[in-house]
This record gives C-alpha cells, sequence and structure tokens, in this order.
C-alpha cells in the first residue's frame, strides 16, 4: 500500500525544494562572483598597475636620451649643470619604475636586463657629463691662452713699427732725392760727389737694417696666424703638424735677430719669442688644448651613441615585458568570460530543475 502525502506535506517539500535550488542558485552565484573577481583582482591590481609603470618606464628612458645631445649642445658650465640635475631626477624616477616593475615579481629576469641596461645608461650618461665639463674647462683655458697669445702678437708687431717708420722716413728720402735728380738732369752735374754718395748711403743702410726687421715681422705674423687658426682647426692631422712648423718659424726669427744691431730690441725679441712659443708648443699650448677639445667633442658624440643603444635595449626588454603583461591580461580575461558562461549554465540548469521538479498534489 502507497504511502500517500498530504496537501500540507507536499507543501512542505515543495518549499523545501525552492529553498534548496535557492541555496544553490547563492552557492553557485558567490563561487562565480569569486572566481570572477579574483580575475578582476588579477587584471586590475595585478597586470594593469605593471603594465602602466612599464609603459611610462620607456617614455621616460626615451626622454631621458633625448637629454643627452642637450648635454653636447649646451654652451655653458651652468646650463649643463642645469640640465644634469633634470637628468638625475629623471633617472630617479626611472629607478623608481623598474623597483615598482620588481616589486610584482613578474618576470625577473627581464626585469634584471632592464636594470642592467639602467645603469649602463646611467653611467654613460654620468661619463657625458663629466666628458662635458672637461670640455667647457679645456675651452676656457684656451680662451684664456689665446688671449694672452693675441696680446703678445699685438706686442711683437707694435714694437717692430717704429723701426720700420724710422727707415721707411729714410728710404723715402733716398727716393725723393733720387726722383729730384730725374726730374732735372742738370742737377748730376751741379750736385756734390758727397751729397750724392752720403743720400745712397743713407737709403742702403736703411734698406739694410729694414729687411731682418721686415723678416721678423713676416715670421712673427705667420706664427700667429697658425697659432690662431689652429684654435678653431678641425683636422687633428693637421694641429699635429703645426708644432713642427712653428717652431721653425720661431727658430727663423731668432736667426733673423742676430742681424739687428740693437741689443736691446734684440733681447726684448728673444724673450718675446719665448713666451709666445710656450704657448704654441708642448702638452698646454693652444695646438695641443685644441687637439683635447676635439678629442672631448668627439667622446661626447660616442657617449651620446652608446646611451642610445643602451635606451634601445632598455625599451626592447620592457616591450617584452609589456607584451607578456598584456597577454596574462587577456588570459584572465577570457577566464573571466568562462567563469561567466559557466555561471549562467549553473543557474540555468538550476533553474530548468526549479521548474521541472515541482511537488503536484494526487
Amino acid at each position: 500500500m502507497g504511502t500517500k502525502f498530504g496537501v500540507q506535506s507536499k507543501l512542505l517539500i515543495s518549499f523545501a525544494l525552492v529553498g534548496l535550488m535557492a541555496v544553490v542558485s547563492a552557492v553557485v552565484g558567490a563561487v562565480s562572483f569569486n572566481k570572477f573577481g579574483e580575475a578582476l583582482t588579477t587584471i586590475t591590481e595585478e597586470k594593469l598597475p605593471p603594465i602602466a609603470a612599464a609603459q611610462q618606464l620607456a617614455t621616460e628612458s626615451a626622454e631621458i636620451v633625448a637629454i643627452a645631445p642637450r648635454i653636447v649642445a649646451s654652451n655653458s658650465t651652468d646650463e649643463e649643470l642645469a640640465i644634469k640635475e633634470e637628468l638625475d631626477f629623471r633617472l630617479l624616477e626611472l629607478v623608481n619604475k623598474i623597483n615598482e616593475i620588481e616589486a610584482t615579481g613578474f618576470m625577473p629576469e627581464v626585469i634584471a636586463t632592464i636594470n642592467d641596461n639602467r645603469i649602463q645608461l646611467q653611467d654613460t650618461l654620468g661619463q657625458l657629463h663629466t666628458v662635458t665639463q672637461e670640455r667647457f674647462a679645456i675651452s676656457a683655458e684656451k680662451a684664456e691662452k689665446l688671449g694672452e697669445f693675441q696680446d703678445l702678437a699685438k706686442r711683437y708687431g707694435d714694437t717692430l713699427k717704429p723701426v720700420l717708420s724710422y727707415t721707411q722716413n729714410d728710404i723715402a728720402q733716398g727716393n725723393a732725392y733720387a726722383q729730384s735728380l730725374k726730374d732735372d738732369p742738370s742737377a748730376k752735374y751741379t750736385a756734390s760727389t758727397e751729397e750724392v754718395i752720403e743720400n745712397f748711403i743713407k737709403m742702403n743702410d736703411a734698406i739694410s737694417a729694414r729687411s731682418p726687421v721686415l723678416e721678423i715681422e713676416r715670421l712673427g705674423s705667420s706664427a700667429a696666424n697658425m697659432i690662431i687658426a689652429s684654435t678653431t682647426e678641425t683636422q687633428a692631422v693637421r694641429l699635429s703638424i703645426i708644432p713642427v712648423r712653428i717652431r721653425g718659424t720661431y727658430a727663423d726669427a731668432l736667426a733673423a735677430l742676430e742681424s739687428i744691431g740693437n741689443e736691446r730690441l734684440k733681447n726684448f725679441y728673444v724673450e718675446l719669442i719665448d713666451k709666445m712659443s710656450k704657448l704654441s708648443v708642448g702638452d698646454d699650448s693652444l695646438p695641443e688644448l685644441r687637439k683635447r677639445e676635439l678629442a672631448a667633442a668627439e667622446e661626447s658624440q660616442r657617449l651620446v651613441i652608446q646611451s642610445g643603444e643602451f635606451a634601445n635595449a632598455m625599451r626592447s626588454s620592457v616591450a617584452e615585458l609589456v607584451a607578456a603583461l598584456n597577454s596574462e591580461v587577456q588570459e584572465a580575461a577570457a577566464q573571466a568570460k568562462v567563469v561567466e558562461k559557466q555561471s549562467l549554465t549553473a543557474l540555468a540548469v538550476v533553474a530548468a530543475a526549479c521548474m521541472a521538479s515541482p511537488v503536484r498534489p494526487s
């Protein structure tokens, strides 16, 4: 004999089933929302911040490299130091971004590579700063010594002017006397022999005295032109030749001085040439300073190129990091969609079960 349920019992069973289905639905929803929340947390808290930091890292590394040419193009020590201060700030921000990414523990090998390139970039830019400051120091020393040399060269030329002027007067008088004889042929016969000989000797002495002075002037002018031109020379090979040529020029000038009878003038020029020679030949000479200045400029260009290479290597590693992070974000988003579908399916099954299994009164 079958067991019969009353209406009350059937209602209780129906309410129990509905309650059970509600509990199952709540559990399914809770599990679904929990999994969806985990996926969302993975995206928003674990992946997006490192992606943003990595993208900022790539941007800042490019901005840092753009500063390098500004260092080279700076016109003064103060201007370069101001650029260096900005550079130090940006490098500190770069370190903070790398530390932020490193704290996530994501792809430590790639982050280590980024950090190594950052260190090399920072060292290279530090060398660029040092070389630039050295170049400014060389340029300042060169400008000071060029001014000193120009003063000596001016004294060299100005001191000879009175001597040349004196002999020029005697030569002019001799020429005028000779011209007067040409203009008045009869004067050739009326002028005394002593007068003609006196004017001839006077003119000859002036020419004889003037010739070495002109040679000394020419040699001094040649030396001055070579040294002044060396301060803007762009070929290191030519700068290496100038000291050889300048030694010969000064040696010829000293030899020409031997024919001057004025010992005071001779001693003055020997001392003057010695001072000019120290600025023209040797380790601290103007040509050598220009060679060092060119070498510093060349080294600066090399360091700028090298800093670009380190920055490009760092950006490549950053791009690899961003690609990996984006891949994981896409994977987490895909998992969230799977959870969403599974949740909807589970809830649909529960709803169907609720509708398919009501307890009907007999």
